[in-house]
């Protein structure tokens, strides 16, 4: 019997310590690294949570946490969360301020990004401007991008050469006016399209509404005003004339976004890459 009790009492005390040992902090934070790694990052949140509650002062969980948060697409927790950990955000360290960052841009909150980067002591001055130029590229504005960039020495950050180049290159892509291509569209249906150089569409549109403008035409001339013939082409071309200038509106927004797109991939993975 007592032999059974202290096998038991082994037992339960190996299991015990086994425990404990899973929950301590170097396998709590392996566990959350492979969460991170293999894509759970709602996993791996709740595991930085515990781990901070172990360690609140550590800034490295923080950032990483942070991190979680935004791959997770949980962006409004993310920013709150780092308001929680940094009441005052002025002080908050670099690594965090960038996680930050990175959930206000995504949040296209591009206001408060800017007092951000303002106000906060820790980030680097080569860091804001890189961060207010990556701002403003997002919003398509190159040439506030290159304003920014102009006071930025190639030596004085890792990206400033690949930045200036790429926002310098991009000032120099034409855009298409929407406007103009649905003015275009409007006197002569299709010639929008070929504006934004979307030839096949621009032929089909201007064929379309030629066909149905001339049957409904012909039908006029033969019945007069009373003409089904007429009234019924006469509809579908109008809705076929109107659908043409829309579409050249959207064509040209297309054009200037697809023109713009490898430009704004590039300094993505550029920022992606450094930060």
């Amino acid at each position: 019997m007592k032999k059974t009790l202290l096998l038991l009492f082994i037992i339960l005390k190996f299991l015990n310590s086994t425990a404990q040992d899973l929950y301590n902090y170097d396998n709590s934070k392996k566990f959350a690294e492979y969460l991170s790694k293999s894509g759970q990052y709602e996993l791996a949140t709740r595991e930085y949570e515990r781990l901070i509650f172990m360690l609140p002062q550590n800034d490295s969980l923080k950032t990483s946490l942070l991190s979680m948060y935004r791959r997770s697409g949980k962006l409004d927790e993310a920013l709150l969360r780092g308001r929680q950990l940094y009441p005052d955000i002025t002080v908050m360290t670099s690594p965090s301020a960038v996680e930050y960052s990175r959930s206000l841009l995504l949040k296209t909150d591009y206001k408060t990004a800017r007092e951000f980067w303002s106000s906060n002591t820790k980030l680097s001055q080569p860091d804001k401007i890189i961060l207010s130029a990556t701002s403003e590229i997002l919003q398509d504005d190159y040439t506030a991008a290159n304003e920014i960039l102009s006071v930025l020495k190639d030596e004085d950050h890792k990206l400033a050469a690949d930045y200036k180049a790429l926002a310098s290159q991009a000032v120099k892509i034409k855009r298409k006016s929407p406007a103009l291509a649905g003015i275009m569209s409007t006197i002569v249906p299709g010639t929008g399209r070929f504006y934004t150089k979307d030839w096949k569409d621009g032929i089909v549109s201007m064929f379309f509404v030629g066909t149905m403008a001339f049957q409904s035409i012909r039908g006029f001339n033969k019945s007069g005003v009373n003409s089904t013939r007429g009234w019924i082409f006469g509809a579908v071309g109008f809705g076929f004339y109107l659908g043409n200038i829309h579409g050249s509106v959207v064509s040209a927004k297309g054009y200037n976004k697809k023109s713009h797109q490898s430009i704004r991939n590039r300094i993505d993975n550029l920022f992606n890459s450094y930060f």
